[in-house]
């Protein structure tokens, strides 16, 4: 018996009003307030700001596809919501070393399937000793690559979580998102 799925995903209750500008709103308040209240060391609305932000950016990031595919906002309003999904999703991203957790995930994963083709001696060698080897140098090997773009998204968030960005990117996401409220756009005053 075959199984078919007929139904897709629907994402355009991400694309209908209002979710675009009230994502866009919320978004913009949430930058501002991380930028000017997050960073005290007596706050934590900081790790508050930044949990609702990174779920907040996840969920922008998904309805900057659907409004892409469904063309439903102009290209301008499309990229107020994937600079400002990405300023939230980013912030607690950079913390964790993506490079050092690939690595030993793809280390990890190409010991286990050379485990299962490999006899228990080559070349008179213990099997233990080569998926050790395979491990540290397909480990090694992505950790090099990956640490190229760990330091690319470092960069990236480090710019994006500068207060004066964060302010402006936020504000213009507040602007925009009134504006769809009003059937209007930034780009359109212009």
């Amino acid at each position: 018996m075959r199984v078919q799925f007929s139904h897709v995903v629907d994402l355009s209750i991400l694309t209908g009003e209002p979710a675009p500008a009230l994502a866009l709103i919320v978004g913009g308040i949430l930058s501002v307030a991380i930028a000017l209240y997050g960073h005290l060391d007596d706050s934590y609305l900081d790790e508050v700001g930044t949990v609702f932000a990174f779920i907040l950016g996840i969920a922008m990031l998904v309805m900057a596809y659907a409004l892409w595919s469904e063309k439903v906002v102009s290209t301008f309003t499309l990229g107020v919501v994937i600079v400002l999904a990405l300023t939230l999703f980013l912030k607690p991203l950079r913390e964790i070393p993506w490079a050092g957790v690939v690595g030993a995930v793809v280390g990890g994963v190409a010991a286990f399937a050379a485990s299962l083709f490999l006899p228990s001696k080559v070349f008179g060698v213990d099997e233990w000793i080569i998926l050790v080897v395979i491990f540290l140098v397909v480990g090694a090997i992505v950790h090099t690559l990956f640490h190229f773009l760990e330091d690319v998204l470092a960069i990236a968030s480090m710019v994006l979580d500068w207060k004066p960005v964060m302010i402006i990117i936020g504000l213009v996401s507040l602007v925009e998102g009134i504006l769809l409220l009003m059937g209007s756009s930034i780009s359109a005053l212009f």
